[in-house]
């Protein structure tokens, strides 16, 4: 779901050179690390680049995908090294050994927490053995498109089976928060894998920049799920108008949030030939963010009486956001939330009695992430209307150990809204051992999605292209 990694390391800057003293160490070059973080190892790069008596550099967090990130205040006097990233709050300051090869350090980012940097010839690079491998026996296209209701231009890469004029072509929706057309996550690019399997199997398929990411423009800061309903019809339109697709034969195939806009485009649309929806919810945001925060916690190491204390306070924090038409700044907003935690401290455990500050603080940032746009729409979205009113043949996949759309709460709603609605047509199916990347996982933690080769289950891919090829 979205900014479930909003306080990692995300955020694309520029370099900005910074002035350091000369010494017999070079620090220039490549370094690695790991950053134990609230239950989640990440491995963090540094390039560092020395010229003259500058130096400058980034930062890459590996396991989320990010791009470089520019390093501040680069300094080093000869023992101590260190640097800033001001947007995201992060400071560094290290002990360099005497051989220039290891340093030792805090990483500080709210809690400190020790980083140990070492020299590398090159970063290290996950295993994807599923990422798709020249040569390619299919057509690759990029496309562009524009959504008239926007008026933003959408931009995709369109893959279709040689030696037919026209085919059968399923459009990806990307889940919650602004991603690329391969809905690149931790290394993973499942979008392309999902498009190669199934273009293979000649299914043509479309994958598409999000708004505002790489080469799909930017229409507004505000969208809502709603609107980005639009930008899907419009790829919809696209296929259907586009010479070398069955304009019968269209499919929509979303994950999380695309399988909740899945559907939403099908009540609308009785000419889709069919969706799938990859970990869709089948409860209302609300429901599945405050079930969400519960499991994910808990898999970062909260304990159980902290947890029974803390997800009240959570589901009253929505409560509140909901109830309140302006946003996190309001000065009645403000109060209400000091008031709210105030009542809860007086039954929090001892430990959390003696964190009130940094409780007001995380109650804070929870009430401006809820605040926005987005989230203030995906909090009151119920997908039952939508899945009791498409008609078309539906897939739902879910993956038993997901702990971001537990299947436990979303599977049985959404197969009996299937069941009482329109539909005649449908297979509701949990795999054992998935993740919500739809990974063989141990536990579903977040902290595993980098860490695991597999990018999506190969029964998956084999399921969804026998539940389409069936139906063409």
């Amino acid at each position: 779901m979205r900014n479930v990694l909003t306080s990692m390391l995300l955020t694309a800057l520029f370099c900005l050179p910074v002035h350091a003293a000369e010494t017999e160490i070079d620090m220039s070059g490549k370094w690695h690390g790991t950053l134990a973080v609230g239950g989640v190892k990440l491995r963090i790069g540094l390039e560092i680049v020395h010229n003259g008596n500058t130096l400058s550099g980034n930062m890459y967090s590996f396991d989320q995908g990010s791009g470089p990130i520019a390093l501040e205040e680069v300094k080093f006097d000869g023992q101590l090294f260190s640097f800033q990233i001001t947007p995201l709050k992060v400071s560094y300051t290290a002990e360099v050994n005497d051989s220039g090869n290891e340093m030792k350090g805090l990483f500080v980012q709210g809690l400190p927490v020790t980083l140990i940097f070492k020299r590398v010839d090159e970063f290290p690079q996950p295993n994807r053995p599923q990422e798709p491998q020249e040569p390619f026996p299919y057509d690759i296209i990029e496309v562009e498109y524009t959504n008239k209701e926007s008026s933003g231009t959408l931009a995709g890469t369109l893959t279709l089976p040689p030696g037919r004029e026209r085919a059968p072509v399923a459009l990806l929706i990307t889940g919650s928060g602004s991603q690329d057309r391969d809905e690149t996550i931790l290394g993973h690019r499942p979008f392309w894998v999902i498009a190669d399997h199934l273009t293979r199997a000649g299914i043509g398929v479309l994958r598409v920049d999000d708004r505002g990411v790489g080469g799909s423009s930017k229409v507004s800061s505000g969208d809502t799920t709603l609107e980005l309903v639009t930008d899907v019809e419009a790829g919809v339109q696209f296929l259907r108008s586009h010479p070398r697709v069955d304009k019968r034969a269209v499919w929509l195939i979303g994950h999380s949030e695309g399988g909740m806009i899945a559907p939403m485009v099908a009540a609308n649309d009785r000419r889709l030939a069919g969706i799938v929806c990859l970990a869709g919810p089948g409860v209302s945001g609300a429901d599945i963010l405050v079930e969400q925060n519960r499991l994910l916690r808990g898999a970062a190491g909260v304990d159980k009486k902290t947890l029974d204390w803390f997800m009240p306070l959570f589901k009253e924090t929505i409560d509140l956001v909901l109830a309140n038409p302006n946003d996190a700044t309001d000065a009645i907003f403000i109060k209400d939330r000091q008031a709210l935690v105030a009542k809860h401290m007086k039954s929090a455990p001892l430990l959390i009695k003696l964190a009130t500050s940094q409780i007001n603080i995380e109650i804070e940032a929870i009430g401006k992430q809820l605040s926005n746009p987005w989230m203030r729409f995906f909090l009151t979205l119920d997908p039952i209307p939508a899945l009791q009113n498409t008609r078309c043949p539906v897939f739902a996949v879910f993956g038993e150990n997901d702990l971001q759309v537990p299947p436990h709460q979303s599977a049985g709603p959404l197969e009996t809204a299937l069941q009482l609605g329109k539909c005649r047509d449908y297979e509701v199916k949990i795999y054992p051992e998935l993740n919500h990347l739809l990974q063989h996982s141990k536990t579903g933690a977040i902290n595993e999605y980098g860490t695991i080769e597999e990018t999506i289950s190969s029964e998956v891919l084999h399921d969804i292209t026998r539940f389409m090829r069936s139906r063409l």
